[in-house]
């Protein structure tokens, strides 16, 4: 085995690596939809906002056997590294992966990075079995979770008419609020109040003992995002609610479709200005999104949602519209050793 840097460039390394995280989705995680492969291809030529992004790939011969990609915040969080580690179903247990991280932790080191964090995934009483090697492997070495998030799923077809009568009681506690919406890009006139609300996200949402920074978005950093996803092929639906005594946007929600799977969405973003809580906008802009969504995805069947697991509020939110746990996340915060 020996383990390479990638080169962007060489997209036959690209494809390869692409395999291997089907293989890998195939085995671990087989109610996910495949992974895009646009998204993978573009995700050098079209980085997110403020990120760098390296990617380490292991060899036996001439295949690719497994993969470390890493994020490199360039803003906010310079301490962190943000990795995804993967090895091929048919080649674990040989220390690939060990291998993979040392090379990760030196890479750490050349970036004056101290953290890297990484996600496993462990089985849910009543939830599909999940290989938790991943996590096996980190508490063995006295590696402790920092977070942990469960993800949930709807069935859509299951909870259309539910979602509606949702939605016609929630709006008896919001008289004085309307509804804006839109797929991909924000109207001009409202996203400094989407970038002030995606500004708060790290405010407000549980982040258990993770050392993480707040990102501080701005009407340009919201476009730039924007413009990412859809180069990497993603598509998106957004509604907000609008305080109409001041025209403040003042909550948001987002579903996302980030794979070539026209059946699965990913719940992301969902944020409600603290002085405007306790009137169930969280839920009444989710139970709108997920109409408006329908509307236009005709064939979407189900939504992945990921909440910190002591995030009850959003947690009972997801419940009242169908959602039920699927899988625990847990979230680890690796000390990059001196040497």
């Amino acid at each position: 085995m020996t383990i390479t840097q990638l080169d962007p460039a060489d997209s036959v390394a690209m494809g390869q690596w692409y395999d291997v995280m089907g293989a890998v989705t195939r085995h671990d995680l087989p109610d996910f939809p495949t992974p895009s492969r646009q998204d993978h291809m573009a995700r050098f030529e079209y980085p997110w906002p403020n990120v760098t992004e390296e990617a380490l790939l292991a060899w036996d011969g001439d295949r690719v056997v497994g993969a470390a990609s890493y994020q490199l915040p360039q803003t906010e969080n310079l301490s962190m590294v943000y990795l995804e580690l993967i090895v091929h179903p048919q080649h674990r247990r040989r220390g690939i992966g060990t291998n993979l991280l040392k090379e990760v932790y030196a890479a750490a080191r050349r970036h004056d990075r101290s953290l890297i964090e990484i996600e496993t995934v462990r089985t849910l009483p009543g939830g599909g079995a999940r290989d938790e090697a991943g996590y096996r492997y980190l508490t063995d070495r006295a590696h402790q979770p920092g977070m942990t998030s469960i993800r949930s799923r709807c069935e859509v077809v299951d909870h259309a008419g539910a979602d509606q009568a949702t939605l016609a009681e929630a709006w008896t506690h919001a008289d004085g609020y309307s509804l804006v919406q839109w797929r991909d890009a924000a109207p001009e006139e409202i996203v400094k109040d989407v970038a002030a609300l995606q500004s708060r996200l790290m405010l407000d949402a549980p982040t258990g003992d993770l050392a993480v920074e707040q990102q501080l978005y701005d009407a340009n950093r919201v476009r730039t995002q924007e413009a990412t996803e859809l180069a990497r092929g993603h598509r998106s639906y957004s509604t907000a609610a609008r305080h109409d005594a001041t025209g403040q946007i003042v909550a948001r929600t987002k579903l996302a479709f980030e794979a070539n799977d026209d059946t699965h969405a990913r719940q992301r973003t969902t944020i409600v200005e603290p002085s405007h809580r306790g009137r169930r906008l969280g839920l009444i802009v989710k139970a709108a999104n997920h109409a408006y969504t329908r509307t236009h995805e005709p064939a979407l069947r189900v939504i992945d949602a990921y909440n910190a697991e002591k995030n009850t509020h959003m947690r009972a939110v997801n419940t009242t519209l169908g959602f039920q746990p699927v899988d625990a996340w847990p979230t680890f915060q690796l000390p990059v050793p001196a040497t």
